[in-house]
């Protein structure tokens, strides 16, 4: 399955590691080296100004301009969905 995470972009759900609210960057250190990391080998899509989270993937980290609660609800929202029809 997959998740819209705006912006026209699509994610395969199993490729998501983490779906964090931009405040981390201010707040956590580890979510600044990881994103420090991350963009100095060219792996962070989108703009920061304009985000609101981040979606950690297993190539990268995508900038959300969706909120991390939307996008968790929206991810729910596809779980609740296989089951039913599983």
């Amino acid at each position: 399955m997959y998740l819209h995470v705006g912006q026209d972009t699509m994610v395969a759900t199993d490729a998501i590691v983490a779906i964090l609210s931009k405040d981390l960057l201010d707040t956590s250190k580890d979510v600044r080296e990881l994103y420090a990391r991350q963009r100095s080998e060219g792996k962070v899509e989108g703009n920061l100004a304009d985000a609101k989270s981040l979606v950690i993937t297993s190539r990268g980290i995508i900038l959300s301009g969706i909120s991390a609660y939307t996008l968790m609800h929206r991810a729910e929202r596809l779980d609740e969905q296989f089951e039913e029809r599983g």
